[in-house]
């Protein structure tokens, strides 16, 4: 009997890596893979000029948020919205092209370490970095 399981488990690992090998060729060294490659990096360029990151610092004097703001974005519209936790940040751009116009917008969320107010906030910028304070001694 132990003769029998030993040789289905070696079947078994036999078949899984034929199975393995095949999807490998499928999805690398095929025209299938080809094609799915440049899609992959169709779709990461083109999403590549249209990423923020929203990074929060938090100091004794309060809270700081940076956010980077892609090119594409900097000539539209900016909208900063913080409920309790969370700040929610919307980028739109509209682009007009003779009798057509192309809305792009993106949202991003973050829950903060702590409740904050938006009538307290402070804004600057550098560069293409938008950076909001939220003063310490406010929500305390």
């Amino acid at each position: 009997m132990e003769f029998n399981a030993d040789k289905k488990n070696e079947l078994q690992k036999k078949e899984e890596k034929i199975i393995t090998e095949a999807m490998d060729h499928l999805f690398q060294s095929s025209a299938f893979g080809n094609l799915l490659n440049g899609f992959q990096n169709l779709i990461n360029s083109s999403v590549k000029d249209v990423q923020t990151t929203i990074h929060v610092r938090e100091r004794d004097t309060g809270l700081y948020v940076d956010i980077a703001i892609p090119a594409t974005f900097r000539d539209g519209e900016i909208a900063v919205d913080s409920r309790s936790r969370y700040l929610n940040v919307t980028l739109q751009e509209k682009q007009k092209q003779q009798n057509e116009a192309t809305f792009t917008s993106m949202t991003r969320t973050v829950q903060l370490p702590y409740e904050v107010h938006q009538e307290d906030m402070e804004t600057s910028w550098n560069e293409q970095t938008m950076t909001l304070f939220f003063p310490k001694n406010k929500h305390e």
